[in-house]
């Protein structure tokens, strides 16, 4: 049986308004882009070289949840363990890494308009 995890991520503010805006201006949930992310950055390490320099502001943080399946949940505790940083952690640098691709894409899209 594959159970369903909620994860409670802190988030910057602006980073979370970031993705909220793009997520609505793209017609997409903020889900269905950082699901597909989590599984492109979590099963290849190749994709997480870059998170040993990632830090981020903790001063203003809001939390949002993301539902998560048993495997997904093990391999984000295993990369975490792996790279020695928190799922957190891991989390919001997949989240900015998402909202800097669909941001690229948005640009792309406006410049065929």
């Amino acid at each position: 049986l594959n159970m369903t995890h909620k994860l409670t991520i802190r988030l910057p503010k602006k980073l979370a308004m970031n993705i909220s805006l793009l997520s609505e201006e793209l017609g997409l949930s903020n889900s269905e882009m950082i699901r597909p992310s989590i599984l492109k950055y979590v099963v290849s390490s190749n994709n997480l070289k870059s998170i040993n320099g990632f830090s981020f502001n903790k001063d203003e943080i809001v939390r949002r949840t993301v539902n998560v399946n048993d495997t997904v949940h093990r391999v984000l505790n295993v990369r975490s363990k792996e790279y020695g940083v928190s799922v957190n952690t891991m989390m919001v640098f997949i989240i900015h890494k998402t909202y800097i691709y669909y941001a690229n894409i948005l640009r792309d899209i406006r410049e065929i308009e």
